[in-house]
């Protein structure tokens, strides 16, 4: 069976902190080794230039006579070279493989070994031996040769480094715990980033959550610039939703109002019995089927595509309306005349906007003498584009007192014409 494999986080904060902590360890850890060498570097370079001035004091204090041995040593003002395995010590041998022919006292009885041979003339140090009592020893040599003589020898001056050690490890558990406490606080740090960084969303989530819950309508406007455009989309989604619903309220509407006619004559036909009550009520029924399934017709569609992304041209639209009205209204010898640009688009359905287009503009033809026009302009509105649609036509139009009841449902302003 094979082993899937692990999913990445989904949380953004864990994400981030996660991130930011490698990038704080990564970079504590090299700049870790980066101070603990420019600290380190300096001490190894004085504790070899003070073994450098050691050997030079060595090399000025010896004397060799003609049989190859050092006549004296004179002091140079180190104490510790008197003192047995004290860590500091100096060496004389010759090349030639003999015993060193002279030592310091704090060697005693150990004698230095340096198994590379060492270049003539040149100072070498920071190479490392073994010294009495298992220490280990950084040196600084120099081989010669002596023209009296025409001896090679070498000159060591060794010291233990235990000291610089324990300098450099006190150093290294101070900057261990240094770059630790900076790290946690670094770590702490991002974390308190984070959640404050994130705060908006939470908030944003709640306030979803009052408006699921009803106690709000809309979220409030009040987010950081990087939230407040997924605020304003949710805004907008919400205003769409109402919307839906207040057309699903108005389908219901249509619906009860093209019923109510026929259920009401339904009602007076039960009333008092006639002989044509059977063919009323056919003719009823049948007009109510229609009505349902117009109304179902209009709700299908509304489901099957988004309002959010419907566009519909406006003037092809129009003029197929134009075309259809002319057919009807053939014997009056109507003048039907178009003014709208290409570019415009009905943000919607396009059921609906025919339906409107088409209903406003029959009733313009049934009224009119001789002349309709429809002008289509795009306006600048506050909650963007807006379409303004003009039906004009040269009929008797409609008295002011009776616009008004234009927009009750119940009513009709005139019985005269079918519609």
């Amino acid at each position: 069976m094979t082993d899937r494999p692990a999913k990445p986080s989904r949380s953004i904060a864990v994400r981030l902190v996660a991130a930011a902590v490698v990038w704080i360890v990564a970079a504590l850890v090299a700049g870790g080794f980066l101070l603990s060498n420019v600290f380190r570097t300096p001490l190894e370079t004085a504790f070899d230039q003070r073994l450098d001035y050691l050997l030079q004091s060595l090399l000025s204090a010896a004397e060799i006579d003609e049989d190859r041995r050092i006549v004296e040593v004179r002091s140079f003002g180190e104490p510790r070279f008197e003192s047995q395995y004290s860590g500091l010590y100096w060496q004389i041998e010759r090349v030639d493989g003999e015993a060193a022919i002279a030592r310091s006292r704090s060697l005693w009885d150990f004698e230095l070994e340096i198994v590379e041979a060492l270049p003539v003339g040149t100072t070498v140090s920071g190479r490392l031996v073994q010294g009495p009592l298992d220490q280990q020893l950084r040196v600084s040599a120099i081989r010669i040769t002596d023209e009296n003589t025409a001896g090679t020898y070498d000159f060591i001056v060794a010291a233990d480094i235990g000291d610089l050690l324990v300098s450099i490890n006190a150093f290294h558990v101070t900057l261990v715990w240094s770059l630790g406490v900076l790290g946690a606080g670094l770590i702490l740090a991002v974390i308190l980033q984070v959640y404050v960084g994130l705060l908006p969303l939470r908030r944003l989530r709640q306030a979803l959550q009052a408006v699921r819950d009803g106690r709000e309508e809309r979220l409030d406007s009040d987010f950081p610039n990087e939230v407040k455009p997924l605020a304003d989309e949710l805004n907008g989604l919400l205003d769409h939703t109402q919307a839906v619903l207040a057309r699903a309220r108005a389908h219901v509407g249509n619906l009860a109002h093209a019923l109510k006619t026929p259920l009401s004559v339904l009602a007076n036909e039960g009333a008092s019995p006639t002989p044509e009550l059977s063919g009323t009520v056919r003719q009823q029924t049948e007009l109510m089927r229609r009505q349902i399934d117009h109304h179902l017709s209009r709700a299908r569609a509304v489901g099957q595509t988004s309002p959010l992304r419907a566009q519909v041209p406006l003037n092809p639209a129009m003029l197929a309306i134009v075309r259809t009205l002319e057919k009807l209204h053939a014997d009056r010898s109507l003048t039907i005349t178009v003014d709208c640009e290409d570019e415009l688009a009905f943000r919607g359905e396009q059921n609906d906007l025919e339906e409107m287009l088409g209903n406003l503009c029959d009733n313009a033809c049934k009224w009119a003498r001789g002349r309709v026009h429809i002008r289509a302009t795009a306006l600048a509105a506050k909650g963007g584009p807006r379409l303004d649609i003009v039906i004009e036509d040269d009929g008797p139009g409609i008295p002011a007192e009776q616009r008004n009841a234009l927009f009750d449902r119940g009513r009709r302003a005139d019985e005269s014409k079918p519609g």
